[in-house]
């Protein structure tokens, strides 16, 4: 739990104003009742008006101090709930972008939006709680006991009583939601998943005339969990009036044999106002920490959550060497790749070099792993054996940042980010101008631009298919690489647009580019094609030779031919 505690670290000024100001709320709360005893006991006994009149001033004087302490607490306890949040939220972000597929596979995304903005928001509410209510609690409650001890009186069993009424109450709640606290959690990730999957598969719901079925199965998750929040919750809040019987039957106890104690001479009826007042004290302050205690689980369950996801161990780490050199190679040696939980190697012993001023281009049929191979140059993901060589240097000792800025990666999926066109081009090169900007426009075919400053929604949904993977392609060459990865990028573009990119791509000639492809015209002139058939290497070379050699190519290029959609 260090890495959870953590943010705290920069908040001990704070803290310690909240218990500064915390000693200065229990001392005035605590002087109240004496007072209240005072005028009782001496001023009305004694008809001495200028005494009720100068200790009501004190008690005037206390109650403005303990506001303004109460006061202080709240801002001060709100200003570290808040802060620590906020750090907290961001050391989880920085640990999430660091995570690999691997990692993402074992924590799965819905889960980390809920630990990333619920599960925070917990541990945010009950840091504030515990500056609040489980040190100031404490504190008014063992004051409150020394104060009616010092009263002299002998009622102290009634508050005896009320003490194992209360635990016994306590106990009783606990036991019944203490369960269910980690299953709101899981149900809130199911809720979220599910959500998440209906919002972005909108349109195939909607083509497939499935909104009852998915209707049905958010209703179904939703009852769920309305079902188990309304038992937790109507469990802790039948506890209200029971708590408020108790205290009830307390003070009914207190007078009614303070009265004979009152009525013997045995004690003063101020005395037994003001040990009314610290009886209510002591057991509201046992039902606050009682109180906490009821939310702790589903608090721990949080903390737990939060903290796997900061002690996850990731799998792909930076290396020592900071600088990869002009014009350099990249070799996979006898690499395989087996992705977690799958009995076959999606990859096996592939090899290949990337040179520079030479485009490579794969083939192959769904799922054989070309963008496997993509995945594991820029270490989205590791081989499982073999090794992947930069000048004849495992890609792993060089630090992710510098492998990455060697590289350009434009991914199946084009992500567009909200914003503008600027600011999603300079994704690609955070300094970039907006002449640099317009020339990658230019480059990627992209003439339904009128402006840098065009707005982009949220996943780029104002633009088509086709206008994103331009926009998308865009970025990725707008900065200078040694390594370009197109990962079937060319899909939704029309032939005559595909060729114009194909042919501004020949600016990069200094650079290496490693195409994957389903389309035969998209690869056909690349200087070597590889043909990759469930995770191997069958067959390699030019188009005119694979056409030739290779059973597997030329029926794709048959295929495509008959479809019309290439032109030999």
């Amino acid at each position: 739990m260090k890495k959870l505690i953590a943010p705290m670290k920069n908040k001990i000024g704070q803290i310690f104003a909240i218990f500064l100001f915390l000693v200065v709320q229990v001392y005035c709360d605590l002087t109240l009742p004496q007072y209240t005893a005072d005028i009782v006991n001496i001023g009305i006994q004694n008809t001495d008006f200028n005494f009720i009149v100068a200790t009501g001033e004190m008690m005037i004087l206390m109650v403005a101090i303990s506001a303004l302490a109460t006061i202080g607490v709240s801002y001060f306890s709100s200003k570290v709930s808040s802060g620590y949040a906020k750090d907290l939220r961001k050391i989880v972000y920085s640990k999430v972008l660091k995570f690999s597929n691997h990692e993402l596979n074992e924590i799965s995304r819905s889960s980390l939006i809920t630990r990333s903005t619920n599960d925070i928001n917990q541990l945010q509410s009950v840091l504030g709680m515990i500056f609040t209510t489980l040190i100031f609690a404490p504190m008014l409650g063992v004051g409150s006991i020394i104060k009616a001890f010092e009263l002299g009186t002998d009622l102290s069993w009634i508050i005896a009583v009320t003490f194992v009424a209360v635990i016994l109450l306590l106990v009783i709640v606990i036991v019944k939601v203490l369960p269910y606290f980690k299953v709101i959690q899981e149900i809130t990730d199911k809720l979220n998943k599910i959500s998440r999957e209906i919002l972005i598969g909108i349109p195939v719901i909607k083509a497939f005339v499935r909104q009852d079925y998915e209707q049905n199965k958010f209703d179904k998750v939703n009852k769920e969990f309305y079902d188990v929040n309304i038992y937790v919750f109507r469990t802790i809040l039948i506890m209200l009036p029971l708590m408020t019987l108790i205290m009830n039957l307390m003070v009914v106890l207190i007078l009614y044999f303070g009265a004979f104690d009152a009525l013997n001479g045995s004690i003063l009826t101020g005395d037994i106002i003001a040990f009314i007042q610290y009886a209510t004290q002591i057991v509201t302050s046992f039902l606050m920490v009682g109180a906490f205690f009821i939310i702790l689980p589903r608090i721990l369950v949080s903390g737990r959550r939060v903290n796997e996801v900061l002690t996850t161990e990731l799998t792909i780490t930076d290396g020592e060497l900071s600088e990869i050199k002009p014009n350099s190679t990249i070799e996979f040696k006898n690499v395989c790749y087996l992705y977690p939980g799958s009995e076959k190697e999606t990859l096996k012993d592939i090899n290949f070099c990337l040179k520079p001023g030479k485009t490579t281009a794969i083939i192959g049929g769904t799922g054989s792993g070309k963008s496997t191979i993509l995945n594991l140059i820029p270490r989205l993901q590791d081989p499982t054996s073999g090794e992947i060589l930069i000048d004849g240097v495992n890609i792993k000792n060089f630090k992710l940042k510098t492998l990455r800025d060697k590289i350009s990666f434009t991914p199946q999926k084009a992500i567009l980010f909200q914003g503008t066109v600027k600011s999603n081009l300079q994704t690609g090169k955070n300094d970039a101008t907006d002449d640099e900007i317009n020339n990658a426009l230019n480059l990627a075919q992209v003439d339904f631009v009128e402006n840098l400053e065009e707005e982009v929604t949220q996943g780029g949904s104002n633009f088509s298919g086709g206008q994103k993977q331009r926009l998308s392609i865009a970025r990725s060459i707008i900065g200078h690489h040694e390594f370009y990865l197109f990962d079937d990028c060319f899909s939704a573009l029309d032939m005559n647009t595909e060729r114009k990119i194909k042919e501004n791509l020949k600016n990069l000639n200094e650079s290496s580019i490693l195409i994957v492809s389903q389309r035969i015209s998209t690869i056909m002139d690349a200087d070597e094609i590889l043909v990759i058939d469930n995770g191997e290497i069958i067959d390699r070379g030019t188009h005119e030779s694979l056409v030739e050699n290779c059973g597997i190519y030329r029926e794709i290029v048959n295929t495509q031919i008959d479809s019309m959609e290439v032109s030999l």
